[in-house]
């Protein structure tokens, strides 16, 4: 081999060591808050919430809270199709005015949501206005803000909050509405421009 052939591979070796190096000290200055960190985080979090709720399965004696858990648990893994029938099926088992029927209901709109069906996901919410007056209000607010309309969820949190001072419709979601609303600014405030 030439001494200029050697030369260059050994530029070539040393160049790409340094790279890997540099990449090693980012990624660690930056973790836990780089996308590796973020997405280790994220899988790990996926992961704890899989065995919990497996467990739960397993745990659960009666049939209608198992088969939320269940719903839940096909969530979670990515089946977001099981995930609507079962959370359809529970919800529809469940008395109308129950906590139990507005919990599968919620957890119904959020599916279709994470199935990228947000004509659904709103229609869920909306279904839930004539029982459901607050948490309706407050889901439908945090869809419009998850959509960049900070207008209509500010107006929706605002009517939520309203009701809640008159009936209590909130109930204890009222804290987290509150908190949303505040830290949404005022309602004349201009949203920030998107590129």
């Amino acid at each position: 081999m030439r001494a200029s052939a050697k030369r260059s591979l050994v530029v070539g070796g040393f160049g790409a060591g340094f790279g890997l190096v540099a990449a090693a000290v980012m990624l660690y200055a930056t973790w836990p808050d780089n996308a590796v960190g973020v997405y280790l985080n994220e899988r790990r979090n996926r992961e704890a919430n899989i065995r919990a709720l497996e467990w739960r399965v397993t745990q659960e004696i009666e049939g209608a809270d198992r088969d939320f858990f269940r719903a839940w648990l096909a969530e979670e893994k990515g089946d977001l199709d099981e995930a609507i029938r079962g959370f359809q099926s529970v919800r529809d088992g469940a008395a109308p005015g129950t906590a139990f029927h507005l919990k599968t209901t919620l957890r119904l709109g959020l599916a279709y949501g994470n199935n990228r069906q947000p004509d659904e996901e709103l229609a869920v919410y909306q279904g839930l206005m004539a029982r459901y007056p607050g948490p309706s209000r407050l889901s439908q607010a945090m869809y419009r803000l998850r959509r960049g309309e900070k207008e209509e969820a500010l107006r929706l949190l605002d009517d939520a909050l309203a009701l809640d001072e008159r009936d209590g419709s909130l109930g204890t979601q009222r804290d987290f509405a509150l908190f949303l609303r505040a830290g949404l600014g005022s309602s004349n405030e201009k949203a920030p421009n998107r590129p």
